[in-house]
């Protein structure tokens, strides 16, 4: 254990020794597939941190948006077997950590996010309207979506963390022309992120500063972070998730 988890793990500790007196922990990860390969690296961190045995209860699906785990956690039928979410809520009420990220799509009836910063994603092109009421809708979604994850936990001391969305192909941008357009963009969405986590005094770990800097310029293929179908995290880029992750400690949020 580093010198400042071991700080930060003890004062939390003495804080929530119901929790820490736990000898398993069960992690579930939740995240589209910009969190694929990470809760196992998390989860080996927790184990070398705090000496605990982790369970992982992996839901990092592909193109995974907030909508979908909303709708699974309020027992909408569809959204639990589509997704593959049957137990979600079993695992959710069990767990001790858990990592949050959904990206916005979805019908806009229902409060998901259309253009913006997909049409940089897909579309290779700047969006014509990319502002902060765009996202609006989505905050309001994860907000419930951790109103559902605190309801079923009941009271229980939690170790949430909010992750947001690193930029891989800010070099298509720049070639395109699109860069400053697009990074505005992809700030705007993850301001949205940060909101919806704040509101609920969850920390959040900015994977995006990570990847792409602080001034969100950096391409993140030139530190290895992202794998040869240049787009999803390499090996290094999930451990460097992982870390991220760790590095914010383990302490609980107030229920």
């Amino acid at each position: 254990m580093s010198v400042a988890l071991g700080i930060t793990f003890m004062a939390a500790c003495s804080k929530e020794n119901t929790l820490y007196e736990l000898e398993e922990w069960d992690l579930v990860y939740i995240s589209d597939s910009s969190g694929w390969g990470v809760a196992q690296r998390f989860a080996k961190n927790i184990e070398q941190d705090t000496g605990k045995t982790v369970r992982v209860h992996n839901y990092a699906i592909s193109s995974l948006p907030a909508l979908r785990v909303l709708n699974a956690l309020q027992s909408d039928p569809e959204a639990l077997t589509r997704t593959g979410f049957k137990t979600l809520h079993a695992d959710i009420s069990e767990a001790e950590v858990i990592v949050f990220f959904g990206n916005p799509r979805g019908n806009t009836s229902e409060g998901g996010v259309t253009g913006g910063m997909e049409t940089c994603i897909g579309g290779g092109k700047a969006p014509d309207d990319c502002t902060p009421e765009l996202y609006e809708p989505y905050i309001e979604n994860v907000k419930a979506i951790y109103e559902g994850m605190l309801a079923l936990r009941n009271g229980k001391p939690t170790i949430i963390r909010a992750v947001d969305f690193a930029n891989p192909i800010i070099s298509r941008h720049r070639a395109s022309n699109i860069e400053a357009e697009c990074t505005q963009c992809w700030g705007i969405f993850n301001s949205a992120v940060r909101q919806a986590a704040e509101a609920y005094d969850i920390p959040f770990v900015s994977v995006y500063s990570a990847f792409n800097g602080s001034n969100h310029d950096e391409d993140p293929r030139e530190k290895g972070y992202i794998g040869s179908d240049g787009i999803h995290a390499s090996a290094e880029g999930q451990q460097a998730i992982a870390d991220l992750l760790s590095e914010s400690g383990y302490e609980p949020i107030e229920p």
